[in-house]
């Protein structure tokens, strides 16, 4: 009886000590899934582009009937079936609101839907000065350095006992605001979108393609500024010309924009 309690326990200290090992494989197999996923979607978006004369999937409804930003008509719309074949590629591994996308498959063109992806495009690109950026023609002067799409939050509701509602957060018709306050396009509050799902970072994917990771920890509870000086030393159009309040990911060599401003 002693041996077999000293067995136990020796199997109990092993199981204990691979289990944080264990969990660490598993996040980092969902971040690189995460990875995966993005680098497809921006692929998708690409042969969007070829196909409709260098043009991103447009995020603003053009008619005399302003509709609030994509809310009935959010870009992946426009990539299912021809260029997305799979809806869930719009979910991360590490999204606990991942399931609302795998309950509206069969009704993808609901106007909820719009709020179910995982991800975010950048809304500077897709939807300022009448989504006059969203045309590869008009390149920033660090396309390898801006933000196409990102990780999307939030990742909890208002009360976390709620995080089982299939209603869940809205998330701003899949779009990523550079300021989580007032909405300029639709003046309209926001709920803060940035996560910090894989780790204390976002997956980022760039507009030429590349995937990155951008810290978010230490932003989560930072007041968001007009000016940040690395951010305008790597010439951010919001710091050197526009001062708005915005998320800064300069220390990841990552900007919202950098070079001309929107214009109709």
């Amino acid at each position: 009886m002693i041996e077999l309690l000293v067995v136990m326990a020796m199997i109990g200290l092993l199981i204990s000590a691979l289990i944080p090992s264990l969990k660490q494989s598993m996040d980092v197999a969902a971040a690189t899934i995460c990875k995966h996923n993005l680098r497809e979607l921006g692929h998708c978006l690409e042969l969007y582009r070829m196909d409709n004369d260098g043009w991103l999937p447009p995020a603003v409804r053009r008619s005399h009937e302003i509709e609030s930003l994509g809310q009935r008509d959010p870009w992946f719309f426009k990539l299912y079936p021809t260029y997305l074949s799979d809806p869930m590629m719009l979910t991360c591994p590490e999204d606990p609101f991942r399931y609302r996308m795998a309950q509206a498959t069969s009704r993808l063109r609901d106007p909820c839907v719009a709020e179910y992806a995982s991800y975010g495009i950048n809304s500077f690109i897709a939807a300022s000065g009448g989504g006059f950026l969203a045309n590869d023609r008009r390149q920033p002067a660090r396309p390898h350095d801006t933000i196409l799409m990102a990780d999307l939050g939030p990742d909890v509701t208002g009360d976390v006992s709620q995080a089982a509602d299939v209603i869940g957060p809205v998330r701003n018709a899949s779009l990523l605001s550079w300021d989580d306050g007032f909405n300029p396009f639709t003046g309209r509050s926001l709920s803060p979108w940035l996560t910090q799902r894989h780790h204390g970072c976002i997956n980022v994917l760039t507009l030429t393609g590349g995937v990155c990771q951008a810290h978010t920890k230490d932003m989560m509870h930072t007041e968001m500024q007009r000016y940040y000086e690395h951010c305008a030393v790597g010439g951010c159009t919001f710091c050197n010309e526009l001062r708005l309040s915005h998320y800064s990911f300069a220390r990841d060599h990552l900007y919202w924009w950098t070079g001309a401003t929107p214009s109709e």
